[in-house]
């Protein structure tokens, strides 16, 4: 779905590459399948770096060289003629909002910079954010919260942990789990986020079953891609 303010973004005539910068392989499928549906006969180039994660974790955190881990990746990316960059840990995504973007040949998005721009710019009361693990909740909700604030909006962000979608139970899908742990939720909301890539799948089904949108960060990153693709195709 798109921004409630924002028409369908005009797509490139000509297939693309795109380069997709990840962390962990879980990412991936549904970054490649916002990708595919975004922007059709597009090509994707994953780049997977898997010790990144877990070398940030011994370090205390993204210390210098891994920063310039993730930036050689991007420029990797650039060289290889790719028409857009998604860096789909959100962790990281600091490497693609501290670049020069006149200077880039190609737009280097951020995992949720897309997702949390969607949500201020629907200027909801409040928003239910979905995740699955406490770090990714917590993550997410201090970053939105100050994504809604720069933006002048008042929105509330309510974090909702549900660990279970990490494996959901045998016979039980994704968008079972999370619906029924949705449907708990007492308070009003206006919007759903779901802070995971992992997570993106359920989207369309939760949207259905509560009639609220609900957005995702691969898709909003897809749409953004498309968007600034046909910009630049100008």
């Amino acid at each position: 779905m798109t921004p409630a303010n924002s028409t369908v973004p005009v797509k490139p005539t000509a297939p693309v590459k795109i380069a997709l910068i990840s962390a962990t392989p879980l990412a991936i499928p549904p970054a490649a399948a916002a990708v595919a549906d975004a922007l059709p006969g597009s090509t994707v180039w994953n780049l997977l770096d898997d010790r990144l994660l877990a070398d940030a974790e011994q370090q205390g955190g993204i210390t210098d060289p891994l920063a310039v881990r993730m930036d050689d990746l991007i420029e990797l990316a650039l060289a290889g003629g790719a028409d857009g960059v998604l860096l789909t840990c959100s962790q990281f995504g600091t490497r693609a909002e501290v670049r020069d973007r006149a200077a880039d040949p190609a737009a280097v998005l951020s995992a949720d910079g897309p997702l949390f721009a969607e949500v201020a710019e629907r200027r909801p009361a409040r928003v239910l954010l979905v995740a699955s693990l406490e770090s990714a909740a917590a993550d997410s909700t201090e970053r939105l919260s100050a994504v809604l604030a720069a933006a002048g909006a008042t929105a509330t962000v309510a974090p909702l942990v549900v660990p279970t979608a990490a494996r959901p139970p045998q016979g039980e899908s994704l968008d079972q789990v999370l619906g029924t742990a949705i449907a708990t939720v007492t308070e009003p909301y206006e919007l759903v986020v779901l802070a995971q890539y992992s997570l993106a799948a359920a989207a369309g089904a939760l949207a259905e079953r509560f009639g609220v949108p609900v957005l995702d960060g691969p898709s909003a990153a897809a749409r953004r891609l498309s968007a600034e693709i046909a910009r630049r195709a100008r």
